[in-house]
């Protein structure tokens, strides 16, 4: 299948980066990486790569080894997703577009964490005993066995640490 911007706009080192990076919002990558996937030398990819950060199309890091990724909050990459998904909608279709809408509507995750059935840190304020207060070891805090260097045999451990018990 062609892929959308090739099918209208040709095959360049730009339209294979932007094509690569639209849909991974969030990642990064470095030149080596992003002249890889596009397939063009390290040397092309970095004037482009270039110009992108220019224009605000893509952000980098400031790592010795900058990493690059797609700026969701640049009017241009906003335009060029749009254009994007008005390419493929074209290629596939109205019917087939429907559905992939309808797929993921009924798949997407739930946006509020309460829908997902977990936790917030103010459920976890309340223990089975009662509110954690200050200086209270938590659940997960162990078992109450005290583990330091001579309290295995002390008399005022309650709960020795065992030889032979796991942990």
């Amino acid at each position: 299948m062609v892929r959308p911007f090739e099918g209208v706009f040709g095959n360049t080192c730009e339209l294979r980066l932007l094509e690569f990076l639209l849909p991974l919002d969030g990642m990064k990558f470095n030149i080596t990486e992003l002249s890889e996937e596009a397939g063009v030398s390290r040397v092309t990819v970095g004037r482009v790569v270039k110009k992108f950060v220019e224009w605000e199309i893509l952000t980098a890091t400031n790592d010795p080894i900058p990493r690059y990724s797609i700026n969701p909050a640049s009017p241009i990459v906003r335009s060029i997703d749009t254009m994007n998904n008005a390419l493929i909608g074209r290629m596939l279709g109205d019917e087939r577009v429907q559905e992939i809408r309808d797929y993921l509507r009924e798949h997407a995750p739930a946006a509020d964490p309460r829908e997902r059935g977990t936790s917030t840190e103010e459920d976890w304020k309340i223990s089975p005993k009662g509110p954690i207060e200050p200086g209270d070891r938590g659940w997960g805090a162990g078992d109450g066995r005290d583990t330091t260097p001579g309290a295995r045999d002390s008399p005022q451990n309650p709960n020795p640490v065992l030889e032979d018990s796991p942990g």
